[in-house]
């Protein structure tokens, strides 16, 4: 009989390991910090943008739009649906797309690093 493990019974350790790690980081107070962050930060940037826009940009009806701007300009998503009109918005949208980018650039460092050290210190 050999002692080595099934792929299947391998590939079921992974996710349980992987889903583990991925709880530990969601709890971590770095991540929470970067989410409450990043949140804000489109929360502020769609209310200026709301602000600037509504009455000049027929795409802007309600505070929502603003936020669906919001997100998809930090995500760098940008589907075009809602586009500035004004060059105060355009503006606010550049800064929004390069702090995203640098937000998500966090993220996704806390996201390898907490997979990276958890491979290191189980060894899979």
């Amino acid at each position: 009989m050999s002692h080595e493990k099934s792929p299947t019974k391998h590939i079921l350790m992974n996710f349980k390991f992987f889903f583990r790690e991925m709880i530990l980081l969601i709890k971590s107070p770095v991540f929470v910090l970067l989410t409450i962050l990043g949140n804000s930060l489109i929360g502020l940037f769609a209310t200026i943008f709301y602000f600037i826009e509504v009455g000049r940009n027929p795409k802007i009806t309600h505070f929502i739009d603003a936020i669906w701007w919001g997100f998809a300009t930090a995500t760098t998503t940008g589907y075009g649906d809602i586009t500035p009109q004004t060059l105060a918005g355009k503006i606010l949208g550049i800064i929004l797309m390069l702090t995203g980018m640098a937000l998500f650039a966090m993220f996704t460092a806390l996201f390898a690093d907490t997979i990276l050290t958890g491979t290191r210190k189980n060894k899979i």
